[in-house]
């Protein structure tokens, strides 16, 4: 029996794994520079786990999508990552940007339901003309 036989037989417990074909959703296809708007429902948890064959991991996310309700399949660090950043993701609503860094895929992806605030630090603020004043002051001593 050659390997590459081997590799394309099923694995152990790849039966258990498999979803009846009535019971899947269309997919969502990520274009490069197109912004895809997904929403999560209100009692999204966490995707799903789908083992592939080299051993990684693919996750399945359940969302809504232009009005219907899709999936998307992701190993892509980039967009776990940027998905884990605005988590808990149950009711968000998200758009995910396909795009090239450095000659690679990655992912951009935006949190629309919670848009961050900058967040304001000591010091960040413009000085008032009294404060500048005393700068000043301080300096000519």
């Amino acid at each position: 029996m050659e390997e590459n036989e081997i590799a394309n037989k099923p694995k152990e417990g790849t039966y258990n794994e498999m979803t009846p074909s009535g019971d899947r959703k269309p997919k969502i296809t990520f274009e490069l520079d197109v912004p895809e708007e997904v929403t999560f429902s209100p009692d999204f948890v966490k995707p799903r786990e789908l083992p592939s064959q080299d051993r990684g991991v693919f996750y399945i996310f359940e969302c809504l999508h232009e009005g219907e309700e899709k999936v998307f399949l992701t190993a892509a660090w980039s967009m776990l990552q940027g998905l884990k950043d605005v988590e808990p993701l149950a009711g968000k609503t998200v758009i995910i940007t396909k795009n090239m860094k450095e000659g690679k895929q990655h992912y951009d992806v935006e949190d629309l339901t919670n848009p961050e605030v900058p967040v304001e630090r000591p010091g960040d603020e413009e000085p008032s003309d009294e404060d500048t004043e005393k700068v000043k002051k301080k300096g000519e001593e």
